[in-house]
């Protein structure tokens, strides 16, 4: 009996032994050195980088936790007691962000906890809209690590921005914007560059003296035409007002025509706008914008005010029609550099009575 406790006594302590070396065997986690891929960067790293860490007793990868609360997804096949691999994620809804932050590994024997620096990105830009800008409007530049932004510029020149996303922000052009230009995004990251082309804008008339187009006459069934009317949305502007008279059955008014406003190479008609700030006196009344008679045709657009308010009409040549814009063919094919004269009057057919249309700053522009 004493020989068998003896034995027993032996092989637990022998057990005991064989268990300790094994602990023995197994290191504690420990890290050495994080290096980011590529361009082996040592512990920082770019979102979406892949790191490899090297240490000893990283076999068991359990958990992988940046700036204590978002969790790394990894794969354990890329595990060893040496080395592992993962992505740097970077989501703004889960709190990411820029700079020296913790980063936790749980492995088999144990945790570590180490510092690692996320850098920015350098910011791109992948898209303007539209793709071709106009002086004094605004303009939405999309792109990429759109963070923490120092300044825009335009031709050197500071403007404010709105923005949207880390992916998106909008601009307000200046009126006096050269094509060519060029826009500069900065960042911590680095900046961001992109010549901006304007489209050609040609002004007709601001009532104010200014504009290819100055001196305004009114024609047709008018009760009265003031073109330096006081108090519009930028100066003086133009009213013309129709108190039911059907004599001839129209009216209108123009500066008349001379030298066309675009260049023979901006002619197409999908491509050409006229802005014109409108308002009236009351909802319903119908504004008729025509054209010089081009090719025997001529083309009209009309539209009726749902807003009292003064607000900016933009309009296609494209969707001019014939017959005075009553007609069924549009103008999508027309020569639009063949237009040199805008005309502006009430469409007497469907309007109140009286109608006193009001309207500023007609512009005509090529993008």
């Amino acid at each position: 009996m004493i020989n068998k406790i003896k034995y027993s006594i032996i092989i637990l302590l022998a057990l005991v032994s064989f268990t300790a070396c094994q602990n023995d065997d197994m290191a504690t986690a420990n890290i050495d050195a994080m290096v980011a891929e590529p361009g082996d960067l040592l512990n920082q790293a770019f979102p979406l980088n892949k790191v490899r860490v090297e240490g000893e007793g990283l076999t068991g990868l359990k958990k992988i936790t940046l700036d204590n609360k978002i969790d790394i997804s990894f794969n354990p096949n890329h595990n060893s007691d040496k080395a592992f691999i993962f992505t740097i994620p970077f989501d703004e809804k889960l709190g990411s962000r820029f700079g020296v932050q913790p980063i936790t590994f749980v492995t088999a024997t144990g945790s570590v906890t180490k510092n690692i620096e996320i850098l920015q990105p350098v910011p791109t830009i992948t898209k303007t809209t539209p793709a071709v800008a106009t002086p004094g409007f605004s303009l939405e530049i999309e792109g990429t690590w759109f963070y923490n932004i120092s300044s825009v510029t335009l031709g050197g020149k500071t403007l404010s921005y709105t923005l949207k996303s880390s992916s998106s922000l909008i601009i307000g052009l200046p009126a006096n914007a050269v094509s060519g230009s060029e826009l500069v995004i900065t960042t911590p990251g680095g900046t961001a560059k992109k010549t901006i082309e304007f489209a050609t804008l040609i002004l007709v008339s601001d009532f104010d003296g200014n504009g290819t187009r100055t001196s305004w006459s009114a024609y047709g069934d008018i009760d009265s035409f003031n073109a330096n009317t006081t108090g519009g949305p930028t100066g003086s502007y133009a009213t013309l007002t129709w108190a039911g008279s059907t004599a001839n059955g129209y009216n209108g008014s123009s500066a008349g025509g001379g030298t066309n406003f675009l260049s023979a190479t901006n002619n197409d008609a999908t491509k050409t706008f006229i802005d014109i700030d409108v308002s009236a006196n009351v909802v319903g009344a119908q504004f008729a914008i025509q054209l010089n008679t081009i090719d025997g045709v001529n083309y009209g657009y009309n539209f009726k005010v749902t807003d009292v308010n003064w607000t900016t009409k933009t309009i296609t040549l494209a969707d001019f029609k014939d017959n005075y814009g009553f007609g069924t063919n549009t103008a999508a094919t027309l020569d639009a550099s063949k237009v040199n004269e805008i005309k502006v009057g009430i469409a007497q057919g469907d309007t109140p009575n009286p109608s006193a249309i009001k309207f500023d700053n007609i512009k005509i522009r090529y993008q």
